[in-house]
């Protein structure tokens, strides 16, 4: 594994090379919990987690920790008149409806359906309590593509089992993983089947510029989108192609682009020693990230084209651009930079207005801070400055960028001590 941070800023390189510097463990032999008559619980929203309350409960009604994904769904509630079957089982946990949730934490107890126990009737996974949910696209094509589909079941009530297995996750976040998990991802790779009109180009790059649900809080991605596409890579947007589609697209690349977030958690399907360019969206790096290229042995070339003004959360809202790190990213490489309609003040000025457009409404006048910010406060001041270079004049009220703006005291002040200036 190989990790270029030459085109992050300082101090966020920094921090994310502390991340691959910590030990991390690799557990050749993953734990198992086995019990009768316990109890599958599905998810209940709410209790400060990530996702809910759910699990595994043995028959004296006390929870199994290896059955949660702590932080996010971990704990139980109580339960009567579960539903009881005579077959033994194995839990697979919660089946979360979020892609890259989905590949780090919803599959990762897969390893042992490669076990090949023969003793087992089926493998169970849990939804939110009495959620109807067909599942479809990528997901179903996934465990169909496992072989697993038919064996499995998917509850959204408490249902008791004569006898669980309980697999240990294969991620434990930036401290341990088992290779196993590999083999679940390469077997859903070597069951794809290409077809005659897929081709294989050798540059990839993953784009969101027309990912709906994120375009009330995504801007300038589309200059990205050029970038990519003027320098050879074929631009693919991953909720519009099939998965093992995507799958061949991956393996054949000689290098795979994408926006930082959940989409390069797809080189999961890849090959060890793979080339990734992840363009970072945030002034801090994707922790889970670190484990998928670790686990593949990934050559990681890491690019800050995120122009920060506020702190944010994982929604919101973002401006990526032609940012120094970037340019230097493209002279390099001897790449053209994207065109010169993505470099304009006017371009800038329109993906600023549709930011504080968007941050008013998620976060109102509030500056948002969360609890994992706090270690990262020379990232955040860091990533301001870099902002500030773009936008300080309208941060710092030289200038308007909105229209009812000119009609506010401080920017009529400020026009007439211009005008006085003039005239001296």
């Amino acid at each position: 594994m190989n990790i270029d941070y030459r085109y992050l800023r300082p101090e966020k390189a920094k921090a994310l090379k502390k991340w691959y510097d910590d030990p991390v463990e690799v557990r050749e032999n993953p734990t198992l919990w086995q019990g009768s008559n316990a109890t599958v619980l599905p998810l209940r929203r709410g209790f400060g987690l990530l996702f809910g309350k759910g699990g595994v409960v043995d028959e004296n009604g006390e929870y199994v920790p290896l059955s949660s994904i702590p932080g996010r769904v971990e704990g139980s509630y109580p339960v009567e008149n579960a539903e009881y079957r005579d077959e033994k089982v194995v839990y697979c946990g919660y089946l979360v409806n979020h892609w890259g949730h989905f590949l780090i934490e919803g599959v990762t107890r897969l390893w042992y359906f490669l076990e090949n126990d023969q003793t087992i009737d089926k493998y169970v996974f849990f939804l939110d309590e009495n959620e109807e949910r067909e599942i479809k696209g990528n997901y179903r094509l996934f465990l169909e593509l496992l072989k697993i589909w038919d064996r499995l079941e998917i509850i959204n009530k408490p249902t008791r089992y004569r006898e669980v297995i309980v697999p240990e996750l294969g991620i434990h976040m930036r401290q341990a993983y088992t290779p196993k998990l590999l083999r679940v991802f390469d077997a859903v790779a070597d069951n794809v089947v290409p077809q005659s009109d897929w081709d294989t180009p050798k540059k990839i790059y993953f784009s969101r510029s027309q990912f709906k649900k994120g375009q009330p809080f995504e801007f300038g991605f589309d200059s990205l989108d050029n970038f990519y596409e003027k320098n050879g890579y074929t631009i693919l947007y991953p909720e519009k192609v099939p998965l093992d589609r995507m799958i061949h697209y991956i393996r054949n690349a000689k290098i795979v682009a994408s926006l930082s977030g959940s989409l390069p958690h797809n080189m999961l399907f890849g090959k060890n020693g793979q080339t990734v360019e992840i363009v970072e969206r945030l002034v801090i790096s994707d922790d889970n990230q670190t484990d998928v290229n670790r686990m593949r042995d990934l050559n990681v070339i890491y690019i800050d084209a995120n122009i920060p003004v506020y702190p944010i959360d994982f929604v919101g809202p973002f401006i990526m651009g032609c940012t120094p790190e970037l340019e230097r990213f493209a002279k390099d490489r001897g790449y053209q930079l994207p065109d010169e309609k993505y470099l304009t003040k006017k371009h800038y000025k329109r993906c600023f207005v549709n930011y504080m457009k968007a941050y008013a409404d998620l976060y109102r006048y509030n500056w948002y801070q969360d609890s994992w910010y706090g270690p990262f406060a020379d990232s955040l001041y860091e990533g301001f400055r870099a902002g500030h270079a773009f936008f300080g004049d309208y941060l710092d009220g030289k200038k308007p960028f909105r229209w009812h703006h000119y009609f506010e005291l401080h920017y009529f002040k400020q026009f007439v001590k211009r005008i006085l200036r003039i005239g001296q």
